[in-house]
């Protein structure tokens, strides 16, 4: 897509005045202001988003209504012309619909971002619809919606143009098959079941869960299944687990250099929050109240791996540079520390991977024969998930890339299958995927993450009923070959929220699955 740079074709104005017009072309009806687009400029005037670079068709659309991203706007046309409104793709926000039923067509002009969030993430991929206004005529749009006039009539087309294709591996959907699911705890009216992790016990049927009530809400529900996940017991747990405020707890099995083993709850807070941890050391009958770990994290580790024979575990977290942890406005980081006591207690962290956005929420998997390592991250804008490797197995990292758009999510986790390929989960977050925002797998090989290839294969889990407020799942592979995800997510329509909810499935089911659709 052929830009130019705004600044050397634009001016700055104020609003209600612009240079050699009487009065700006758009009149604002509720408080709005008329703009001249130039790089910088504030898009709307309840969030510090400003104009991006755009395509060189829109060079002529020099005046946009600076509204409200919440509420959309309404205003009169005071010049004859073209009225052009970019609307997101993003199903939750496309104004498409109602811009057609009043007359608006699809611009010919391929999809593109117009405005920045900061620095260089770029917001929602956007479409552009156009129609011609006289004087006096009165044009309204819905939230994310940005206004143009120009003079200058734009080439139009039928068909809403798309972006091109990201997921280039088939998508096999399990997630309207009940009969998989567990209904680990049921959301209500007025409870939300919160972020949600498991731990399964080398007996390979005990399993523990704990989440979050609310949204990064009260640390405290713990349940222990002794089926493998079919069925459920809750577990009662100190006073002070309630006082916690945690953004995704997590559960590690941890043994020690004497062989001893705990089971650790982690909690982490939003910035500049500490990472406090509990334990118990009887099979999880009984646990520890949650206490300071000495680290700050916004998320607590979903990867703690053993190294030197078990006598060293490290653990991954993100956060702010701890260089500068006073500052919020301080680079991102995923940071290392280390324990040689079996998780009681951690060395300072270090800075392990610079990320390009908060919530990194790395998840870390080395090769089976602990030669290398991967760590898949969180991207909180609209581009590919970052992805470190490592040579050493996990103790130095490369610096972060672009992995592909077949595994880039949220919140992921990762485990092995019995046959050596990785499941990986997250919330699908890839740009044009037709699982947008629901809880999704990816089926490859290490090597297939390592070198940043496609892997062979997509699942859709679950499908969310809240947009993408789901996921940070807990993962585990059962002796039978059985993987079960646990998720928290909105599990259907109505009135209650979310709920803790499991699926199942073995690779060889979706092995047959896969080849029947290449077959179709």
């Amino acid at each position: 897509m052929q830009q130019f740079t705004w600044m050397m074709l634009f001016f700055s104005m104020t609003a209600g005045s612009m240079p050699g017009m009487a009065q700006p072309p758009l009149t604002p009806m509720e408080g709005d202001s008329v703009l001249t687009v130039e790089p910088g400029a504030k898009v709307w005037h309840d969030r510090d988003y400003t104009l991006n670079t755009w395509p060189e068709a829109l060079r002529e659309h020099r005046v946009f209504l600076q509204s409200s991203i919440q509420t959309g706007a309404r205003f009169e046309t005071f010049t004859p012309g073209y009225v052009v409104v970019l609307t997101p793709l993003n199903e939750q926000y496309n104004q498409s619909a109602d811009l057609r039923a009043s007359g608006f067509e699809y611009v010919a002009l391929e999809p593109f971002h117009p405005y920045r969030i900061h620095g260089e993430q770029t917001g929602q991929p956007c479409i552009a619809l156009q129609k011609p206004v006289q004087t006096g005529e009165t044009i309204a749009f819905g939230r994310y919606g940005i206004a143009l006039w120009s003079s200058h009539e734009l080439p139009v087309r039928q068909d809403a143009p798309q972006m091109a294709p990201t997921i280039t591996i088939p998508t096999i959907d399990i997630s309207e098959e009940a009969d998989r699911h567990v209904i680990v705890a049921a959301g209500t009216e007025d409870i939300y079941q919160g972020h949600v992790d498991t731990v399964l016990m080398p007996d390979g049927t005990t399993m523990f869960a704990t989440w979050a009530i609310n949204h990064a809400g009260h640390l405290g529900p713990l349940a222990r299944s002794d089926d493998g996940g079919l069925s459920w017991t809750m577990i009662e747990t100190p006073a002070n687990w309630w006082e916690v405020r945690v953004t995704t707890p997590t559960m590690h099995r941890l043994v020690d250099p004497d062989g001893v083993e705990r089971l650790f709850v982690f909690g982490g807070q939003n910035f500049p929050g500490r990472l406090r941890q509990a334990y118990s050391e009887d099979g999880g009958k009984t646990w520890t109240p949650m206490r300071d770990t000495g680290l700050a994290a916004e998320c607590p580790p979903k990867s703690i791996l053993p190294f030197d024979n078990g006598n060293r575990l490290v653990m991954w977290c993100d956060r702010r540079d701890p260089a500068s942890s006073a500052n919020e406005n301080v680079e991102p980081v995923v940071f290392m520390s280390e324990s040689y006591d079996g998780g009681l207690s951690w060395t300072p962290e270090k800075v392990a991977v610079q990320v390009p956005t908060r919530w990194a929420q790395p998840a870390v998997i080395r090769s089976q024969d602990e030669q290398r390592a991967v760590m898949l991250m969180r991207y909180n804008g609209q581009g590919r998930s970052p992805l470190a490797v490592s040579e050493d197995g996990g103790e130095t990292w490369s610096e972060a890339r672009s992995a592909s758009w077949n595994y880039t999510g949220h919140r992921p986790n990762m485990v092995y299958a019995p046959d050596g390929r990785i499941v990986a989960v997250f919330r699908d977050t890839a740009q044009g995927s037709p699982t947008h925002g629901h809880f999704v797998a990816w089926v490859g090989a290490f090597d297939d993450l390592f070198h940043g290839r496609e892997g062979q294969y997509r699942i859709k889990l679950m499908h969310s009923h809240a947009g993408s407020d789901n996921a940070y799942s807990g993962l585990e592979v059962l002796p039978d070959g059985a993987i079960v995800a646990t998720n928290y997510i909105k599990y259907q329509p109505g009135p209650e929220k979310h709920s803790i909810v499991s699926t199942r499935f073995t690779l060889e089911e979706i092995d047959a699955m896969w080849l029947k659709m290449l077959n179709e």
